[in-house]
């Protein structure tokens, strides 16, 4: 039970209008009520320890040691003529129970004095703590930046062929899809074009698999560097390639693949000591707007692709006029 309980509840009422009763209880924080001259008239929960350790004192300078005691005397003066809040570090207890307290020193309405002592090792905890969590809070965010970016390379992983790195037939399927789909909602033209490369068995037979491969990666650094933005390519299964031509007609298409069969015929790729040339047939088809799905669109560029192979390879022909 607390000393002069009277004084007490008056302390809780002051504390009542700002609704603080509870903290008054269990803070941490030393809160005394003064006369004048220093004469402790009612305490809280927290200084109650305290003072029962030093039950004699009646005076709060007694709580105090000797080094701050001067300090002390200083601030109630200041506190009690200017009646001003004021402010400063304090030293209470005595042995080992002696501890530095920030301290503020208020002028009651009544001509009491309000003593507030602040732990500074529990500042210095509360900082500490703080300055832990932001180190925390940024660890965080590092590491989500760093899930994001290891999500980001799974995901180009998924959609990116492994040995051209060209999206791969899923993905290119999805930009052939997502592409019929644009077209028909805007009515703009579109144009793809199936690329497969003419006997590439025999370059398997006769220089291995592995020449094949770097065969195959040669086309493709060809044509990631000859496609032009918004047109988009991928490797649609084994020696083929499936390219997306957004906003183009046959015309454009044309051009593109006259340029393309031109180019990779008068190129030659090195492996080792081997020099190897290869050409290209393509087949081209222009999307039926309206009257046909993705699906009829990619039939009719393969039936255009196997149209140049019978012709004689190293070509491009173009699927039936638009109807």
């Amino acid at each position: 039970m607390l000393a002069n309980r009277v004084q007490f509840e008056h302390l809780l009422s002051l504390f009542a209008k700002h609704g603080a009763e509870a903290f008054l209880e269990s803070t941490r924080s030393l809160i005394v009520l003064l006369s004048e001259g220093g004469k402790i008239i009612a305490w809280n929960r927290s200084f109650n320890d305290l003072k029962e350790a030093m039950h004699a004192a009646s005076l709060l300078r007694d709580f105090l040691a000797p080094s701050s005691k001067t300090l002390f005397d200083l601030l109630l003066s200041t506190v009690t003529h200017d009646r001003i809040k004021i402010q400063g570090q304090l030293e209470l207890g005595q042995g080992d129970r002696l501890n530095e307290y920030t301290c503020f020193l208020l002028p009651m309405p009544d001509g009491h004095i309000l003593f507030v002592a602040e732990p500074t090792q529990i500042r210095s905890e509360i900082e500490e703590t703080a300055t832990e969590l932001n180190r925390m809070k940024q660890l965080l965010a590092r590491k989500e930046t760093e899930l994001q970016a290891v999500i980001a390379q799974a995901d180009e992983v998924t959609h990116t062929d492994a040995l051209t790195f060209l999206p791969n037939r899923r993905q290119i399927m999805i930009d052939l899809q997502n592409a019929v789909e644009f077209s028909e909602r805007y009515g703009t033209p579109l144009t793809i074009s199936m690329l497969d490369v003419d006997h590439f068995k025999r370059i398997n037979d006769t220089h291995g698999h592995a020449a094949g491969d770097e065969v195959l990666r040669s086309l493709a650094g060809k044509l990631r560097n000859t496609i032009r933005h918004p047109d988009t390519i991928g490797r649609f299964g084994g020696e083929e390639f499936l390219i997306v031509l957004p906003h183009s007609t046959i015309k454009a298409a044309v051009e593109q693949a006259g340029r393309l069969c031109e180019q990779i015929r008068s190129s030659t790729i090195l492996i080792g000591e081997q020099e190897i040339s290869m050409t290209v047939s393509i087949g081209i088809a222009q999307y039926r707007l309206h009257k046909e799905d993705w699906q009829s669109l990619l039939n009719r560029a393969d039936a255009a692709l196997y149209e140049a192979k019978n012709k004689g390879r190293d070509r491009w022909v173009v699927s039936e006029e638009l109807s």
